[in-house]
């Protein structure tokens, strides 16, 4: 069984793909007007939280995955 620290899910890739952050559970309703995602947070290697949506984000071949 996979834990949460290697399971590719959990994983968030940059715009560029140069880096890969950690979903941090907690997430949130997207305060944009008419936006219908989730907001999720994201801890990167540098320890910066960000909080992308999630109708900005594409899904991976490898189940992880990418900021648009």
């Amino acid at each position: 069984m996979a834990t949460r620290d290697d399971d590719p899910r959990t994983t968030v890739w940059s715009r560029d793909g140069s880096e890969a952050g950690k979903m941090t559970g907690g997430s949130r309703q997207c305060a944009l007007e008419g936006c219908r995602g989730l907001r999720i947070g994201v801890r990167w290697p540098d320890g910066k939280l960000t909080w992308p949506c999630t109708k900005g984000t594409m899904e991976r071949p490898d189940g992880s995955s990418q900021i648009l």
